[in-house]
């Protein structure tokens, strides 16, 4: 009975992991937890190098896969990170961001190839490295929504 005793004091008293902010205080039994939108939640999944790092696999995903278009792309990345496709609204929304990323890496290369360069996995030598760098950040993005962060 000690090591349930012991269990059940290491559960309350510790805290919770740095990427739940949504956990509960364990002071009392909640049977549903609170929401919140705090920028910090954002902030840490937007810079995390583990993120960054997926979203770059997911970019190199989403560029080597059976689509050509953006807007197809766009509904394929919503399908495997969301299990939905995109809404019409969506697609136009992302598809502007897209093209406001590549503008971005196109006139600055140096900061495309930096931003593959994130995590321990080597980026792809074969894609094109602003396309990739451009569906990386749109990956990212996607990655970040609520949606797909979170289960409700």
């Amino acid at each position: 009975s000690d090591l349930r005793r012991s269990l059940y004091t290491f559960w309350r008293r510790i805290v919770a992991p740095p990427m739940f902010f949504d956990a509960s205080t364990r002071q009392t039994c909640t049977v549903t937890k609170n929401l919140t939108n705090t920028p910090l939640h954002a902030l840490a999944t937007l810079n995390e190098p583990g993120f960054v790092e997926a979203a770059r696999a997911f970019g190199e995903r989403l560029l080597m896969g059976p689509n050509t278009t953006d807007a197809a792309r766009i509904n394929e990345a919503f399908r495997i990170a969301l299990g939905r496709s995109a809404t019409d609204d969506e697609v136009a929304l992302l598809s502007r961001s897209l093209e406001r990323m590549r503008s971005q890496f196109t006139d600055d290369p140096a900061a495309a190839e930096a931003y593959l360069a994130v995590g321990e996995s080597s980026a792809s030598e074969t894609l094109d490295p602003i396309e990739h760098a451009a569906y990386a950040a749109l990956g990212l993005v996607i990655l970040n929504t609520d949606e797909a962060l979170t289960k409700e």
